[in-house]
């Protein structure tokens, strides 16, 4: 897991939206969201303003994964937390890469859609073709008259 992927899991289990987070950092709006979606890095300058703003979130985990995401306390619930911090991990881990297949199958999905578009244009081109190149006076069917009599040979 990248840090990037660390601080939305931070911010999904602290319920805080991207947006509000873009603002209190300082970043420009849809900044976050960019890096995630490329899975791109987190400057030095923008890390340390994350550090002081949200102090409950350890920086080490989210540069390395070492430690616990929130700073540890001293109360007996804290490992009780830990243990449900862990199950939360785990599970936006799970669904993240579930996103990943998706957002896959989503692009495959586009190239085929765009292969049959242009498919469909090809068809066009050459029905447009056929209709413009024939002679006039082939543009109607002749349908043959079968009230008239044949002469007996």
């Amino acid at each position: 897991m990248k840090p990037i992927e660390r601080i939305s899991a931070y911010l999904k289990f602290k319920n805080i939206s991207p947006h509000s987070f873009e603002r209190k950092v300082g970043l420009s709006n849809g900044y976050f969201a960019k890096q995630l979606r490329n899975l791109g890095s987190i400057g030095s300058d923008i890390l340390i303003r994350i550090d002081e703003l949200y102090a409950d979130l350890d920086i080490l985990w989210v540069l390395t994964g070492q430690r616990q995401m929130i700073n540890g306390s001293n109360d007996p619930g804290a490992e009780f937390g830990s243990m449900k911090l862990d199950e939360f991990i785990s599970k936006y881990e799970t669904e993240n890469r579930k996103i990943k297949v998706l957002e896959s199958d989503v692009e495959k999905l586009q190239v085929v859609l765009n292969d049959k578009d242009k498919i469909i244009s090809l068809y066009e081109v050459i029905a447009s073709n056929k209709i413009n190149s024939a002679p006039p006076e082939n543009n109607y069917q002749v349908m043959p008259n079968f009230n008239q009599v044949m002469p007996n040979q």
